[in-house]
C-alpha cells in the first residue's frame, strides 16, 4: 500500500509556523527576486490570484485585501522539509522523497475486507497528519492507494475534503466512493498527464481517470507511449511504478541565480559566479561526487531593452575533483572568456543571470588519476592536503553558518549572509526586500519569545 503526504501550501504554513499573527490571515510567497507568486494561502486562492501571477500585477490587490506577501525564504523551508521528512520515517522506514513537500510511503496492506482496510488506511493518515502537525507544525495530506498515481488522485480528492472542512485523509483502496470520484476527476489531473495527451485524450473519448484506464492497451501503445500505458494500468491497479528507494545518479549539475540588479562589469559577475562554483563543490562532497567539467554561463534578459547576449564557455579539469578551490578557479577562467561588456554600437550587456554547471560526474574514487604531476600541487600528498582542507571548510560552515568561511574570490562573508534588502549586500544577490528569518539556521535569526 502506497501513501503520498502532501504538505498544505508548504511556503504559506512555513510562515506561520513560528509567526502565529498569520493564522487565519491570507498568505503569498514570491519566486526569486519577488517576481511571481509561487505559493498561496486557501484564503489567497479564494481571492481568485492565479498561480505564477506576476506580483507587479497584483500588489495593490493584495494590500486592499490585506495578504501577508514574503520572499522565498529557501534554508527555512529546506530545513522545514527536512523535519517534515524526519518525522515521516518514524512511521516507517520506506520514505521516497519526491519534492520539497511531497513523499511518497510505502507499508504493508493489513488483512481484512476492502471495506475494514479502508477504515484502518484512514486511520492510520489521520494519526499520522496529527504527527507531523503536532512535531513540525506543518499541516499535510495523507492520501492511500494501492498504487502511486491512485494516491495522487486519492490526494486531489483530500483536497476537496480540505476545502470543504473535513479531514484531508482518503484511502481509495476499497472506499465505496473510489469508481464515483475517479470517473468525475478530469483526465488533466491525473499524475503525468500533460495538456497536449489531456487534450488527445479528450478527443478519443476520455476526458476521466476512470476512461483512461478503460482504454485498450493498443490503442495507448499505437497512439501514445509505454509511460502513458503504465498510468493507465497504474490506475486500474496494478502496480508499475515501485518506490525509488535510491536516489537517481546524478549526471550534472547547475547552480545559478538571477541577479537582483543589472550588472555590467566582470568583477560583480565573477564574485557571483565564483559563489555558485563554490556551492556546486559542496554539494558534490555531500553527495561523494567529483566533477570532470565545468562550464560558467552569463545571460542578459532576452525581453526589453537591448542589447541582448548569452554567453558560455568551459573547459575540461585536469583531474575530476570536489576542490572549492579547483572549481572557483576554473570557472573564473570560463567566465573571462564567456563575458563580453560591449556590443558592436559600444552600449554596455545589462546581464541578469550567471551560473555554473558541472559536467562528467562520477562517483569520488572512480575518477581517473594521472601517470605523472603536471603542475604543482598534483602529487598524492598534495591531495590528500586538499581533501583534508575541504574537510575542514565544510565542518566550519555546518558549524558556525553557511559562509561562514569561503573562497576569497567569492568576497567578503560578513556581506554574503546578508539578503538582497540588508545594506552592503552584493548587486547580484536575489532581491529579497520581504523575507522573514531563517528561524532555525541562524542564531541571530531565532524566533523571539515575549
Amino acid at each position: 500500500m502506497f501513501a503520498l503526504v502532501d504538505c498544505s501550501a508548504f511556503y504559506c504554513s512555513c510562515e506561520r509556523v513560528f509567526d502565529p499573527s498569520l493564522d487565519g490571515v491570507p498568505v503569498a510567497v514570491l519566486s526569486n527576486n519577488d517576481g511571481c507568486i509561487i505559493a498561496r494561502s486557501q484564503e489567497v486562492k479564494d481571492l481568485g490570484i492565479p498561480m505564477g501571477a506576476p506580483f507587479f500585477k497584483h500588489k495593490r490587490e493584495l494590500a486592499e485585501q490585506g495578504v501577508r506577501v514574503f520572499s522565498s525564504n529557501y534554508t527555512l523551508y529546506g530545513d522545514m522539509s527536512r523535519r517534515v521528512m524526519a518525522v515521516l520515517e518514524t512511521v516507517t522506514p520506506d520514505v521516497e522523497v519526491y519534492s520539497i513537500d511531497e513523499a511518497f510511503l510505502s507499508v504493508p496492506t493489513p488483512e481484512g475486507s476492502p471495506q475494514a482496510v479502508c477504515a484502518e488506511m484512514e486511520r492510520r493518515a489521520v494519526e499520522i497528519r496529527a504527527k507531523v502537525l503536532r512535531w513540525t507544525g506543518i499541516p499535510v495530506r495523507v492520501s492511500w492507494a494501492e498504487t502511486k498515481t491512485l494516491a495522487k488522485a486519492a490526494s486531489e480528492w483530500a483536497k476537496v475534503k480540505l476545502k470543504a472542512g473535513g479531514e484531508p485523509c482518503v484511502c481509495l483502496w476499497g472506499h465505496p466512493e473510489r469508481e464515483r470520484w475517479l470517473a468525475s476527476m478530469p483526465v488533466g489531473d491525473v499524475w503525468g498527464v500533460g495538456r497536449r495527451w489531456a487534450a488527445k485524450l479528450e478527443a478519443l473519448g476520455a476526458a476521466t481517470a476512470s476512461g483512461l484506464a478503460a482504454l485498450p492497451d493498443g490503442v495507448l501503445r499505437q497512439r501514445f507511449n509505454v509511460v502513458l500505458l503504465r498510468t493507465a494500468m497504474e490506475l486500474r491497479g496494478v502496480s508499475c511504478l515501485p518506490l525509488s528507494d535510491a536516489p537517481v545518479a546524478r549526471q550534472t549539475l547547475v547552480k545559478s541565480r538571477s541577479f537582483g540588479e543589472p550588472a555590467s562589469d566582470l568583477s560583480t559577475i565573477s564574485q557571483a559566479v565564483a559563489t555558485h562554483a563554490a556551492r556546486a563543490a559542496e554539494k558534490l562532497r555531500r553527495e561523494g561526487l567529483v566533477a570532470g567539467r565545468i562550464e560558467a554561463f552569463v545571460t542578459t534578459k532576452r525581453f526589453g531593452a537591448g542589447p541582448h547576449r548569452s554567453g558560455c564557455r568551459g573547459e575540461m579539469l585536469g583531474e575530476a575533483t570536489a576542490d572549492s578551490g579547483a572549481l572557483v578557479a576554473a570557472a573564473r577562467r570560463s567566465l573571462g572568456r564567456a563575458y563580453v561588456e560591449f556590443d558592436a554600437r559600444g552600449t554596455p550587456y545589462r546581464y541578469r543571470k550567471a551560473g555554473v554547471t558541472l559536467l562528467e560526474i562520477r562517483p569520488v574514487g572512480t575518477e581517473q588519476r594521472g601517470l605523472f604531476a603536471v603542475t604543482d600541487g598534483d602529487t598524492a600528498s598534495d591531495r590528500q592536503r586538499r581533501a583534508a582542507l575541504m574537510e575542514a571548510l565544510d565542518a566550519a560552515n555546518r558549524k558556525y553558518g553557511k559562509r561562514a568561511v569561503v573562497v576569497a574570490s567569492q568576497g567578503c562573508p560578513s556581506t554574503l549572509s546578508r539578503t538582497r534588502a540588508a545594506s552592503g549586500a552584493p548587486a547580484w544577490e536575489m532581491r529579497r526586500e520581504r523575507m522573514s528569518p531563517r528561524y532555525t539556521t541562524r542564531w541571530d535569526e531565532l524566533a523571539v519569545v515575549r
